[in-house]
């Protein structure tokens, strides 16, 4: 496991209690932090990921202000991470955190490390593909953006992109 003494820190699988708590400004500039570091190190984004902030912002309104609330998880989170780029750096401590952070996802989160890796981090990565985080997959390395793709949902509500065919529906015969 990476990290000191908060990361490994022994907790309850159970979420984080923290009813009738809220995320500051500054928390919620920390939790995109994170998001925006999932796209960087994956190089798998435009605009660093803000094109997607208003839906994650969406998405954190939603999980703090209804139950179960996840507020706790993502205080949680900024613990975790504090402590990992206190010891690692800004960008060894992402890397540690989304490759290396030795949690297994299969496993109930019984420390502040493996509940930040499951409710926080693996929650944003499924809300980045979610939101079409994958469409520009590839550009880092000279590849094409994925052309035809609208997003994991049937499309984003930006879709510029012409569909390369259209689906007419055979009409059954009698």
């Amino acid at each position: 496991m990476i990290g000191g003494p908060v990361c490994n820190e022994v907790l309850s699988a159970e979420l984080i209690f923290a009813e009738g708590q809220h995320l500051t400004y500054q928390n919620k500039e920390t939790l995109w932090e994170i998001f925006e570091a999932i796209g960087k190190n994956w190089s798998n984004t435009n605009y660093d990921s803000n094109n997607q902030r208003s839906s994650w912002y969406e998405m954190i309104k939603a999980k703090t202000e209804n139950a179960p609330n996840y507020t706790g998880e993502y205080v949680n989170a900024i613990y975790v991470l504090n402590e990992l780029k206190i010891m690692y750096g800004e960008d060894e401590a992402f890397k540690k955190l989304f490759f290396k952070s030795g949690v297994d996802n299969s496993q109930p989160p019984t420390t502040r490390l493996a509940h930040c890796k499951i409710y926080v981090v693996n929650e944003f990565i499924r809300m980045q593909i979610v939101a079409g985080g994958f469409k520009s997959w590839g550009t880092k390395y000279g590849g094409e953006e994925a052309k035809n793709y609208h997003g994991f949902l049937a499309g984003t509500r930006y879709n510029r992109t012409p569909k390369v065919r259209s689906y007419t529906p055979e009409t059954p015969q009698s």
